[in-house]
Parts: structure tokens; sequence; C-alpha cells
């Protein structure tokens, strides 16, 4: 009787045991669940030998830990017990063997469902991955399908560096499963420092600052000596000079304080990108590994 309670609870309780959040658990709603056998279940370290729940720093090392692990929400905990609390998070654990964090939705144009204190920003507000801070309405957080921009970079806290930092732009609607969706560009990022982030510069062409390739099976390629980034722009080009995805501040007011425009630029679909057009106003999703 022991060993088929055991075996039950294992697997009602095996999505928790990878952080991962899920709606019910065996047909009843996560919050209702409080005891089991009037153990409260936050006091639970093992059942048997099921460990519940296990906090990762991220989706890729929730990936590693269970290979099994499926695209949804998770809760993960970038710096670890006693830190930062923990927050849910969006996983791709589909494309390229998954392992993705979804770390923004830069829905274009930024004033659509945005918080009040936008003041007609998009670079200047979204754009900070160098702090602990999500931005955006809360209740788009984590969302791939939002109906306001966000982005939240409090999962850089956990991470290993270098990492992948992905830009997919033109999908309609999210799906997992983007190898071969060609408006993209995946980048391989040194430091945390080469990040775009509104108010600093960035070194984007010194030494392995920054790589880039356009899909998986490609060889990773410095940026070009023309690429640039300042406190309101993160330009990164080709080594030819063709510009790949581009950000800049729409509102002149947050560039060098001149007179409020309201632009909106997006994001800019460069040339050397496979099928760009050299055009601003995109939309695009954002994630690390």
């Amino acid at each position: 009787m022991k060993k088929l309670l055991l075996f039950y609870l294992f697997f009602q309780l095996s999505p928790l045991a990878f952080g991962q959040t899920t709606g019910k658990i065996g047909g009843t709603e996560k919050n209702a669940i409080i005891k089991i056998g009037g153990v409260p279940v936050e006091s639970i370290g093992r059942i048997g030998d099921i460990s519940t729940p296990v906090l990762y720093k991220s989706c890729k090392e929730i990936k590693v830990a269970n290979p099994e692990a499926v695209d949804g929400i998770y809760t993960i905990d970038p710096d670890g017990e006693g830190g930062s609390d923990p927050f849910e998070c969006y996983c791709d654990m589909t494309t390229d063997g998954g392992g993705w964090t979804l770390v923004g939705y830069y829905r274009n144009p930024a004033t659509e469902n945005a918080p009040d204190d936008l003041d007609d920003r998009d670079y200047a507000y979204f754009m900070k991955a160098g702090l602990d801070e999500t931005y955006g309405n809360p209740e788009y957080i984590a969302d791939p399908d939002s109906e306001g921009a966000w982005t939240d970079w409090r999962v850089l806290r956990g991470v290993a560096w270098p990492l992948e930092f992905a830009v997919i732009i033109h999908q309609s609607s999210w799906f997992t499963g983007w190898e071969d969706h060609a408006a993209k560009t995946i980048y391989r990022v040194k430091s945390r420092d080469i990040l775009p982030n509104y108010g600093t510069t960035q070194d984007l062409s010194s030494g392995d600052n920054l790589y880039y390739r356009f899909d998986f099976t490609g060889s990773w390629v410095d940026v070009g000596l023309s690429s640039s980034s300042v406190n309101y722009m993160w330009y990164p080009r080709t080594v030819a000079g063709y510009s790949l995805t581009l950000f800049h501040e729409s509102n002149s007011k947050y560039v060098d304080n001149s007179e409020p425009t309201n632009f909106h630029f997006g994001v800019f679909y460069g040339g050397g990108i496979p099928g760009g057009d050299n055009s601003w106003h995109h939309s695009a999703r954002f994630l690390v590994r």
C-alpha cells in the first residue's frame, strides 16, 4: 500500500520537482492543496525518495536536470536561497534542445497597454539589462503573447557567461521550435555589460565581446568594427557594415534632452539578416540561454 501511495504521489508532484508551476495537480487547483497527509506542502522536503520542490536558477538548469521538461511557466530562483524572491518565467524547452528563458516581448509600439510612467519611452524604459528589474505592466511579465511590451532582466543574476541572446522578429504569435524562422539573430554575449542598457555605453566590437549567427548550424561570427552602442542605442553590425537587430530610443527627450518626440522605433530589421529590409517598427521577443 505504501509503495502504491508513493507511486501515485510521484506522478502527481513530479512537475513541482523541477520548479514548474502548474495550474492543477491531479485535477485539483494547485492553490487548493495545503496539506498531504496532514503535513503542510511547504514543509515537505522529500516524499519517500522524491524531492519536492526544487528551484533552479534558469530554464537551462531545469532542462539539464530534467530533459523531459516541456514548454511553459516555471518558477526559478536565480540567486539561490537567501537572495531575492523566486519568480515565474516562461521557458522554451523545445528550440534547439530547449533551455531558453524568455526575458522580454518588445512589442511595438511600446505605448500600447503601457505603464503610466512610460512617458513615450521605449529603449530608455525597457532596455536596462544591467538592472535586476522588470519593466512593463506586471500582468504581462513572462507572457510571450502579452498585449503590452515588457522585459524581465532578473534572470541574468543566475546565468553563466558567455550566454546566447536571441532576438526573434516577425512572430505574429509565439511558437517554439523557431530554428527555421528566418527573421532572427542569435548573439553570443561575453558579459552582462555588453547587453542593451540605457544610460551606459557598451563596447560591442572589441575582442570576443559579441558574436552572432542566424541559425544553430552556422559558425559564430564576430560583429564588425562599425558596431556601436551609446547610452540611447545598441547597433551591432556585420563586418561589411550591414545592420543586424538595432535598438534606439524614440523620444528625443531621453536622447539629448531636446523637444519630446514619440516615434516608437521598436526593432530595426537590418539588411545584414536574411530577409532584412532595413526598416524600423518591428516587434521582437528576447530569450537567453
